[in-house]
């Protein structure tokens, strides 16, 4: 989905969280939970995204999940994963990273969740590669862990999540905080 830094408005499932109401971007799957996140965090992940448009970058989405009338995964939080290995196209978490994301979050945010990862794909567009996929299912397999996606060369993105045993897109609700 393309990037626009001002997004449409609907007023849906912000209120599950009892947030304001949101901007809507896609389809929400009705089977599957539904991924709100604050707008300064998307923000936050914008911004580290556009610092290397050579190789890819990522890190580490922290919030909560919720059952409601629907699962709610909420990302309140972004954590770059600096001990990574980044290259042009892929990017390896390593001990060391896995190491730093575990003390990070026991330090500074002791009662969130990892509720998924994010990396760029500079210039190659919004989709999972087989390792993505590969990282996804063995390191983030809980129903309620996302993936997103950044290009922060065509200025795209794009979330992923587990429908039925399966790792797809959907759309996403951005509200504001």
């Amino acid at each position: 989905m393309r990037l626009l830094r001002t997004m449409p408005t609907t007023d849906s499932a912000a209120l599950h969280l009892g947030k304001t109401p949101g901007r809507l971007i896609g389809t929400l799957h009705s089977e599957a939970a539904a991924i709100v996140i604050h707008e300064s965090v998307l923000e936050q992940i914008l911004d580290y995204s556009e610092q290397d448009l050579q190789r890819e970058l990522g890190g580490f989405l922290l919030g909560g999940v919720y059952e409601l009338d629907r699962s709610c995964v909420e990302i309140r939080h972004f954590l770059p994963a600096v001990e990574a290995r980044s290259r042009a196209a892929s990017l390896t978490f390593t001990h060391d990273t896995w190491s730093a994301l575990h003390r990070e979050v026991a330090r500074r945010f002791p009662n969130e969740k990892v509720v998924g990862w994010q990396h760029t794909h500079p210039g190659f567009g919004i989709f999972l590669s087989a390792y993505d996929l590969f990282l996804h299912r063995h390191f983030f397999s809980e129903p309620w862990q996302v993936a997103l996606v950044v290009d922060p060369k065509q200025q795209e993105l794009g979330f992923y999540q587990w429908l039925n045993n399966e790792v797809v897109d959907c759309g996403f609700l951005c509200v504001e905080g």
